[in-house]
Order: C-alpha cells, then structure tokens, then sequence
C-alpha cells in the first residue's frame, strides 16, 4: 500500500476515536442535564402541591467516577494521535511529554469507578481495569521503535479491553441474558464483541432510570388535574407535550449509547485493519474487500453518532429550555368559580 494511503487510514481512525471518545464524554454530561431536570420538575411540583421535597441536588456520578472515565478517554485518545505523529514521521516526544500524567493516572483506576458490576464479578471488573492500565508502555514504544506494525500490534489487547470497558460501563437498559436472574452472563472477553451480553446496569440503564422518574412526575401531573386538584386546558397540553418529549428524548438517547457501543466495537475491528495493512505492505500481498472497509465503517458510524448526539442536545436545550410555572397549571377563574374556588368563598 501506498504510504499516503496508510497514513490516511490511521489519520481516519484517529479522527474516529477523536470523535467517539467525546462524545462518550458528552452523553455522560447529557445524563447529568436529565437528572438536573427531573430534579427541578420535581421540586417544583411537589412545592406547588405544599411539600416539602429534597432540597440537595444529587449528582448521577461523582467527580473521581467521571475523573478516571475522561482519563481512560485521554489514554485512548492520545494512543491514536501517537499513532498519527509516528505514521507520518513525526517526532512523539512532544506527545509522550503531555501523555505522562494520564499514563500515571491510568495505575490508580479501580473498577469501582466505572458501572461494571451489572455485568462482570468483582474480579473480572478488576482484572479488565488492570489490562487498560498498559496505554503506559505503549506511550514509551515509539521512543524504542519507531516502526508503527510492533505498536499497533502491541497495542491490538489494551484498544479491544478499553473498548469493552466502555462497552460495559454503557451497559444495557434491560438484561440480555437469561442467566441474568441468578449469575453473571459468562462473556468471553477474547472473543468477538458482537457476542456480548450484558445484564441491566450501567449508563444506559442509569439514563432510562433518570428519563422515567421526570416522565414519571408529568403523569403525576395529568392525574392530579384530571382528578380536579388544578389545571386547565393550557396547562394540560403543555403537561402532555412535555410528557411526549421526555419519551422521545429517552428512546434517541438509548439509540445513541447503543450504538455507540457499536462504535466501539467498530474502532476495534478498523485498528485490527490497519495492523493487517501493515501486515500485508511488509508481505507484499492484498487484502479482502471486507477487511479495508472496515475503517470506513468506524469512520461512517462515528459521523452518524455526531450527528444523532447533536439533534439530541438540541432536543434536551429545547425541553430545558422552555420556562413552565405554577400558574400554566391553575384553573382559569371561571373554572374556579363553577368549583367554588372564588376569593369570595
């Protein structure tokens, strides 16, 4: 293969894992915007019917939780941007400098910090953490070898058991495997990850559980006006498009992490292609069809998911973004004279 061509490839995959991994770290923030909200909309309606609610904001995930997911990004990231500087020949000292802290960082992650236990035994958890931590001695290969088939192929296991890690930690919104109800679902981890199960847990699960508690406050909402507490038509459509959009907005975000996952899963197999173009450059012989396309996949799969986050950020600013009060939800004064609601009582 051609060298332009080759440093094309690793310039797509790293553009790729660009991509995804800020956008992991997006939907993780997205989570966040949606608790915010069933939080506020549940204040409010439980205030306006003189409660006295949870006052304190409690955050879905802590600040260590979301340190060591954004330092596993900045490990994968700048795994693919190293890839990048020794392609087209470029000097990684600059590179290893500013990865050295994310490379020390990556020996103090414990599987405690990510949502694993759905899915995997304690030791499993552990044992898949620990593999992630070798980025480090990837990051100093180049500074020995400046030939990138020895670091991609030393880098084939930590990409795949990142990857999974993430995979995991999104989790899923339901269980997948019958074992689920008794056990762990048994995955091998070797092999593909299209064979996966997961049981419920993890972000996706986390996000569901977010989306039907603030859904969940606007059905609220309709029984109590539909029961004569208060309300009137005005206040009854805006409970039922804010009840819609809620939904809708769960069903695009699960969609997203799903396939994100499958993003994930497609940066694996694209790194395993440019390990077998080299291969194939340095033996002189052609690959199949399906094995070179498999950087396009990963390529159009991530500019899908861009995409999809995007329309989906605009939904979230648009539901946050529209101001509801107590009084779009109270009778007008006909309404409350025909119930003996009147001042004049």
């Amino acid at each position: 293969m051609d060298d332009t061509l080759l440093s094309e490839e690793v310039d797509d995959f790293a553009r790729g894992v660009v991509t995804v991994t800020a956008l992991i770290a997006e939907e993780f923030e997205i989570a966040e915007e949606i608790n915010n909200l069933g939080f506020t909309d549940n204040l409010q309606f439980q205030l306006e019917l003189g409660g006295s609610p949870e006052t304190d904001l409690k955050p879905l995930f802590g600040a260590t939780d979301i340190a060591a997911r954004q330092n596993l990004l900045s490990a994968l990231r700048g795994y693919a941007e190293m890839l990048v500087a020794v392609a087209s020949g470029e000097s990684v000292s600059a590179l290893y400098a500013g990865l050295a802290g994310t490379a020390n960082d990556l020996k103090s992650l414990n599987s405690g910090s990510f949502n694993l236990s759905h899915s995997l035994s304690f030791l499993e958890s552990n044992r898949l953490v620990s593999d992630v931590s070798f980025f480090d001695e990837l990051f100093i290969l180049p500074e020995r070898d400046k030939r990138l088939l020895p670091i991609v192929e030393k880098g084939a296991d930590t990409v795949k058991k990142t990857a999974i890690l993430l995979y995991f930690d999104i989790g899923a919104k339901e269980d997948q495997s019958s074992k689920c109800s008794f056990t762990y679902p048994g995955n091998d981890l070797t092999a593909a990850m299209s064979t996966l199960r997961l049981c419920k847990g993890g972000l996706r699960s986390i996000v569901s559980n977010a989306i039907a508690f603030d859904t969940g406050i606007w059905k609220d909402r309709l029984a109590y006006m539909k029961g004569g507490g208060s309300g009137n038509s005005g206040g009854r459509a805006i409970a039922i498009n804010r009840l819609v959009r809620l939904q809708k907005l769960g069903q695009s975000l699960d969609r997203l992490l799903a396939d994100t996952q499958s993003a994930l899963a497609a940066m694996v197999a694209a790194h395993e292609s440019i390990g077998s173009t080299l291969g194939a450059t340095q033996k002189s012989f052609s690959l199949s069809l399906s094995e070179t396309s498999k950087n396009l996949i990963f390529t159009e799969k991530v500019r899908a998911l861009a995409s999809t986050a995007a329309d989906i950020k605009t939904a979230l600013a648009d539901i946050t973004a529209t101001s509801i009060t107590a009084q779009d939800f109270q009778g007008t004064p006909q309404q409350n004279l025909l119930s003996g609601d009147s001042d004049d009582k």
